[in-house]
């Protein structure tokens, strides 16, 4: 890299700190980037690393991390958070929560909320996620051999000498062995250091089952975890989270005689049956003397038959409905003072290290209700005065999370606190509480715009108006979701139309110094990475040619050139658009709006009628819908409907404008003056006026 260059970057990270806003009239925005790649289709870019700068260029703030503790700090980089859920599999969050309640003699099953009697809940479907529990995956499996340690990857011959380490994120004590012959099996015991101290003996009772040897060792008091290391030697063999804090259950087996080892598992205690998954309660009354386990003599004694769980961690809250692919959750217990404490500074360290301003919640309405958790029998949450799956328990938790982040603030000192709410209408969402409002900043809107989404539905999103009356920012998502590009993957034209409609829409939303735009495609898999094109059409495809870094493609750079100035009133003689809500309506030139018994502040929009049809309904069959900036315009055709396929074809309809403008092509350029417009079914467009 030449010395000129070198001084155009530093020329521009100087001048990028400095400055307020990168477009003329909107502020922009990315979510989640990274994964940058070398671009494949494209002159534009020669490496990875042009791609970064090229993006650190062309946005205001960042939800998620450029990866770059340097650049960060240079912009307003809100990074990723979901504090209402730890994984079932053990991440750097969990490990570092591990060691500090370690250090205060904290028992870390206090973070997690239980069922306080067993529990069956449907679920449409089982994901793949789930395995590590359903299967009882080992967190990690060692073969030592001749001293060594390494990666145990059944099948493997074992040689007399070998040991096997199974290493587990819970206690348990059955497991599972395809093996010719049953090993001797010693657990590991933990020192007063937080060590293991040394292994003991376990006298394991045997059951050979269908080629497999089912285990059951006899505790007679609790199992106590320990970090990873043995006589001064650490038990991993690179698992970042062994080394991160993490506190663990191990058994190392032998055979003296060696023999092929083709599985080891530990044995679940969730079942998975015809659609529902059970899980077993834990009721503290059945731990008489309160080590977290219960004995065999407990169990046969126990206070509360409806709860049958043998380790308090088996009874942990586990959604079973909503959760994204491959995953599996615990719900956090927002219950305890101390617990709250360390996880807030686990964001001040977190954030400290990345060099965030913030963060941004994930997925806010995935809390305690039925979205998550479709009760069959059961329920109770032991640490809340609730069951599951209802509006009143998912409320009572939102309250409890609510009270959490302004902990996280108060750490932090946070004002770039976020949230990631989609669709949902705060006001109209019985679940969600006004204070765990109050407490956010920033609204991330996730996939909130499409091309084909329709007059309803935009009448209906006056929320994003209330959120800036009450001083919150938001970024607002304009997506290809059901547009022109789904059913024509090869076309440029549909894909460049879908996009141009995106930003009209989100023209109608823009609020200076209170809005964020971004662009994306029809899938939730969001990064820098190039687009994918399949010749197969087997559904991977995000772009009509592939190898083009994805942010660069999708965002309407040219057209974000031009300055349409900022919002302004509606002209003289035109019809203003009415809200819509559930329980009422308010027309946009007011300022209040009544939901419940709650009168809404809002932010003026200033929409206004081009033309509907019928001309006398509030909420007409068809329109087309404006909206008047200082130096432009914009408008959007569509009917009532969202997403009517057939409605793409529709005749164009000739609309006259208030004004004299230039059409914004999506390459920048404008058209020749214009009185009127025609607009496709479900068509956006971004004006210029000429002066």
């Amino acid at each position: 890299m030449g010395w000129l260059h070198l001084v155009w970057i530093a020329f521009f990270v100087i001048s990028f700190s400095a400055s307020s806003q990168v477009y003329p009239s909107t502020a922009t925005g990315w979510v989640l980037p990274g994964v940058w790649e070398e671009p494949l289709a494209t002159s534009v870019f020669d490496s990875a690393k042009e791609v970064k700068e090229w993006e650190v260029q062309h946005a205001d703030v960042v939800f998620g991390s450029l990866d770059d503790v340097a650049l960060n700090q240079q912009t307003i980089a809100m990074g990723y958070m979901y504090t209402q859920k730890f994984d079932c599999r053990p991440e750097e969050k969990t490990a570092w929560l591990n060691k500090k309640t370690a250090e205060r003699g904290i028992d870390v099953e206090n973070a997690y909320l239980h069922y306080l009697e067993d529990t069956v809940l449907s679920v449409p479907s089982v994901d793949g996620g789930m395995d590590y529990l359903l299967k009882g995956q080992p967190l990690h499996l060692l073969l030592i051999r001749d001293g060594n340690l390494s990666t145990a990857r059944p099948p493997l011959t074992l040689k007399p000498s070998d040991e096997i380490i199974l290493i587990s994120s819970y206690p348990f004590d059955q497991f599972d062995v395809v093996a010719d012959t049953v090993p001797s099996v010693m657990r590991s015991v933990a020192g007063d250091d937080g060590n293991i101290a040394k292994w003991t003996s376990s006298d394991t009772q045997w059951l050979n089952r269908q080629n497999t040897w089912q285990g059951e060792f006899t505790l007679a008091s609790a199992w106590l975890s320990a970090f990873p290391f043995y006589q001064d030697r650490e038990m991993n063999t690179g698992l970042k989270v062994l080394s991160r804090g993490l506190k663990i259950w191990a058994l190392k087996l032998n055979w003296p005689a060696g023999t092929t080892l083709s599985a080891l598992s530990v044995k679940p205690w969730i079942e998975a049956d015809n659609n529902t998954l059970s899980f077993p309660g834990w009721d503290d009354q059945n731990d008489r003397n309160h080590d977290g386990f219960i004995s065999k003599i407990e169990y046969s004694t126990r206070s509360n038959v409806n709860a049958s769980a043998r380790f308090k961690h088996q009874a942990r809250l586990i959604p079973a409905s909503g959760l994204w692919r491959n995953s599996c959750w615990y719900r956090t217990n927002f219950n305890r003072s101390e617990i709250k404490d360390l996880y807030g500074d686990w964001y001040h360290y977190d954030w400290q290290r990345q060099g965030l301003s913030g963060a941004y919640n994930d997925d806010m309405a995935k809390l305690l209700g039925e979205n998550q958790f479709m009760l069959i029998t059961g329920g109770q949450v032991a640490e809340l005065p609730f069951k599951v799956g209802n509006d009143e328990a998912a409320k009572f938790y939102a309250e409890q999370m609510a009270d959490f982040l302004q902990i996280v603030k108060i750490k932090t000192g946070t004002r770039w606190l976020a949230a990631n709410i989609s669709e949902l209408n705060l006001w109209e969402y019985t679940a969600w509480p006004t204070p765990l409002r109050d407490i956010m900043d920033v609204w991330l809107r996730e996939h909130y715009l499409s091309p084909a989404m329709g007059l309803d539905r935009m009448q209906r999103s006056w929320d994003s108006f209330a959120l800036a009356k009450l001083g919150d920012k938001s970024l607002i998502m304009a997506t290809t979701r059901g547009g022109r590009s789904e059913n024509n993957l090869t076309s440029s034209i549909a894909w460049h139309k879908d996009i141009e409609t995106g930003l009209a829409l989100y023209y109608f939303f823009n609020l200076p110094k209170v809005t964020y735009y971004h662009s994306w495609n029809q899938t939730f898999i969001y990064g820098s990475n190039n687009t994918q094109f399949d010749n197969d059409n087997r559904g991977s495809s995000n772009w009509y040619r592939q190898g083009i870094p994805k942010n660069w493609a999708y965002q309407p750079t040219k057209m974000l050139d031009i300055s349409i100035g900022y919002p302004s009133k509606i002209p003289k003689g035109y019809k203003p658009i009415y809200w819509k809500s559930k329980q009422g309506k308010a027309k946009t030139t007011e300022t209040k709006l009544l939901v419940g018994q709650e009168k809404v502040s809002l932010h003026k929009a200033n929409w206004f009628w081009l033309y509907r049809s019928g001309w006398v309904s509030e909420f007409p069959e068809e329109g087309v819908m404006a909206r008047q900036y200082s130096d432009g315009l914009v408008v959007y055709r569509a009917p009532k409907e969202r997403n009517q396929a057939s409605y793409f074809n529709s005749k164009p309809l000739r609309v006259s404008l208030p004004s004299v403008y230039r059409r914004v092509n999506r390459d920048g350029s404008l058209s020749a003056p214009m009185h009127y417009i025609e607009l496709g079914g479900y068509e956006g467009a971004v004006l210029k006026r000429v002066r």
